[in-house]
């Protein structure tokens, strides 16, 4: 594997097996959708044999203009992220999933490129302790990059277009129960 992961590198110098992970399980959950008849996820198309296909019509182009450009898409521009301050409470889609806006901005060392919200959720729904993989270091792949401090599965980065910012308290499990299920918990 990691021999096969150093020609593919030297074929296209932005490729990473951590890349290619996410690459293959975006392709199987969209392929897994397709299955049970839901909408292709954005990025994904049907070939003319019926196969599941990730949509890239500017594969041509890129080949043209040699190694990716690390400017990230509009999408992920600075006004992605308008509006957002570290501390204002938030809610992140999917699963409404609130917390607290820790970090707002560049994130190079995750792929995609552009701006990034850092968000310290109430529960343990996070992938992270608000750190991230870097490539600086001694190269054994341990080092770390700190953006936020948070407990171990609390933090999060994700894209301002997941991310809205206003009143969300804090979730209680008390206020959530009906009256009938009061001797149950």
């Amino acid at each position: 594997l990691r021999d096969w992961g150093r020609q593919q590198k030297k074929k296209d110098s932005t490729f990473t097996l951590a890349k290619h992970a996410r690459e293959h399980r975006e392709l199987v959950e969209a392929q897994r959708q397709h299955k049970l008849g839901l909408p292709l996820p954005p990025g994904f198309v049907l070939d003319s044999a019926g196969t599941v296909i990730r949509d890239e019509p500017d594969e041509i182009h890129r080949e043209l203009e040699g190694p990716r450009s690390t400017i990230a898409p509009t999408e992920y521009d600075e006004a992605s992220v308008s509006g957002m301050e570290v501390g204002q409470r938030c809610q992140v889609e999917p699963g409404s999933r609130r917390g607290v806006v820790s970090y707002v901005g560049l994130v190079p060392e995750l792929s995609g490129g552009g701006y990034w919200v850092g968000v310290t959720f109430d529960e343990p729904v996070g992938k992270t302790d608000g750190s991230v993989p870097s490539n600086l270091g001694n190269g054994n792949g341990k080092e770390t990059k700190r953006y936020f401090e948070a407990m171990p599965q609390y933090g999060s980065f994700v894209r301002g277009k997941n991310v809205q910012v206003g009143d969300f308290p804090e979730r209680d499990i008390f206020d959530e129960l009906d009256d009938e299920s009061e001797d149950e918990l």
